[in-house]
C-alpha cells in the first residue's frame, strides 16, 4: 500500500512541476509579445506625434493621430484643423474618422487601432466608439495636459477620460495608455 501511496505522490509532484513549468513558459511568451507589443506602440504614437507637429506648424492646434490596420499598417492620418478649416468641430480624430468611415466598413474598424498623441475629448472619444474602432491607444493623458496648460479658461475644460466615455458603451473598446507624456507635454509648452 505504501507503494501506491508513494507512486502517486510522485505523480502528482511530476505533474504539478511540468504544469509550473509550462505556466513559466506562457508566461515567459506572454512579456515576449507585451514587449513586441509596446515597441509597435511607442513607434505608432511617435507617428501621431509628428502630426501633431505638423497641425502646429499649419496654425493649427498640436493634435495628431493614425489609424492603424491589424497587420500594423498605417491606414491614414489625421490632424487638427479647427484653426485653417474654422471648425471647431475639425479635431485631428474627428478628422481621420470621417474618412475611415468613408473608406472601411464598420466590421473592418472593429480590428483596427487609433494612435492618438494626446487622451481624445469626450467628443473624439464618442466618435471613436460610434465608428467601430476596437482600440484606442494615447500619448498625454487629459490631467497631465491640465498639469501643463492649466485649468483657467472654463471654455476649454472638460474632464471625463476617454476611458471613462468608452465604458459607457455596451460594446468593448480597449484602451492603453498613457504613453510618451513628456514628449507630448512639450508640444503644449512651446
Amino acid at each position: 500500500m505504501k507503494l501506491i501511496e508513494l507512486t502517486f505522490i510522485t505523480f502528482l509532484a511530476a505533474l504539478f512541476l511540468t504544469a509550473l513549468k509550462d505556466s513559466e513558459q506562457d508566461k515567459s511568451q506572454i512579456n515576449i509579445k507585451t514587449d513586441q507589443t509596446m515597441e509597435q506602440d511607442i513607434k505608432f504614437l511617435r507617428i501621431a506625434i509628428d502630426m501633431a507637429k505638423e497641425s502646429k506648424q499649419k496654425g493649427n492646434l498640436p493634435y495628431g493621430c493614425i489609424l492603424v490596420s491589424k497587420d500594423g499598417t498605417v491606414l491614414l492620418k489625421g490632424e487638427n484643423t479647427i484653426n485653417t478649416d474654422h471648425d471647431c468641430l475639425a479635431h485631428a480624430e474627428i478628422n481621420l474618422i470621417r474618412e475611415a468611415c468613408k473608406t472601411y466598413d464598420h466590421e473592418f474598424l472593429k480590428t483596427c487601432t487609433i494612435y492618438t498623441s494626446d487622451e481624445p475629448c469626450p467628443m473624439c472619444s464618442s466618435a471613436i466608439y460610434w465608428s467601430g474602432l476596437g482600440k484606442l491607444t494615447y500619448g498625454l493623458s487629459k490631467d497631465e495636459y491640465y498639469n501643463v496648460v492649466g485649468r483657467g479658461n472654463s471654455d476649454w475644460v472638460f474632464e471625463i477620460s476617454a476611458r471613462e466615455v468608452l465604458e459607457s458603451g455596451k460594446r468593448k473598446v480597449e484602451v492603453t495608455g498613457p504613453f510618451l507624456e513628456s514628449e507630448v507635454a512639450e508640444l503644449h509648452t512651446r
